[in-house]
């Protein structure tokens, strides 16, 4: 049986793409299936159910189901509580205000911790930023100080830039979470969904 994975994704509807992407019915139609067209009325429709395939999307090529670049094969749910790829269900959390939408999926019945923050950092420090957040959370679950903990990425053959998902490592050690990060103009997020209760052993 799979670990829990989780999957976030936030979109800054302040940049200028976010406003115009309505108006590109060939974007609509390979993020949206029919069903879902119908529900996209303003361009926080469109970017919310993008941010929901995204955050799914992330989680799935980590539970081994990955859907390629095909953002209409995965279905949200209009109630926006779950996404759906084939035969496979994950939860779904959809916040945001009017300048953004963030969404983060996730297997399993735990609830993952997410936060977000805005940046005014240029690339690629919103990156840092972002890995800087997600340590925040989970010292917050393994009781130490973020200093303690450090982003990984291990390089892994036919991903797309050569890497595989972020995790995070205590003193050479994996923290047992999994985690996600994003970042998009304004915007920088985390979620961890520890694998199990409590912390990891002492180091």
């Amino acid at each position: 049986m799979s670990r829990p994975a989780v999957g976030n994704d936030v979109v800054d509807l302040a940049e200028p793409e976010a406003g115009l992407a309505l108006g590109k019915r060939g974007f609509v139609e390979r993020v949206c299936d029919d069903d879902e067209r119908t529900r996209v009325a303003s361009p926080r429709d469109l970017w919310t159910l993008f941010a929901a395939k995204e955050a799914a999307y992330k989680a799935l090529v980590k539970l081994g189901a990955d859907p390629g670049f095909r953002h209409r094969a995965i279905h949200v749910a209009p109630d926006q509580t779950s996404v759906r790829f084939g035969e496979t269900r994950l939860s779904l959390s959809v916040t945001g205000g009017d300048d953004h939408v963030h969404a983060v999926a996730w297997s399993g019945a735990a609830i993952p911790t997410a936060r977000l923050a805005r940046t005014r950092t240029a690339p690629p420090d919103e990156g840092a930023r972002a890995r800087a957040l997600l340590c925040a959370i989970l010292a917050d679950v393994v009781g130490c100080d973020p200093a303690e903990l450090q982003v990984v990425r291990d390089r892994v053959h036919g991903a797309w830039d050569g890497y595989g998902p972020p995790r995070v490592e205590r003193a050479g050690l994996r923290v047992e979470a999994d985690v996600s990060l994003s970042h998009d103009g304004r915007f920088v997020a985390a979620a961890a969904l520890p694998a199990a209760p409590g912390p990891p052993p002492e180091v």
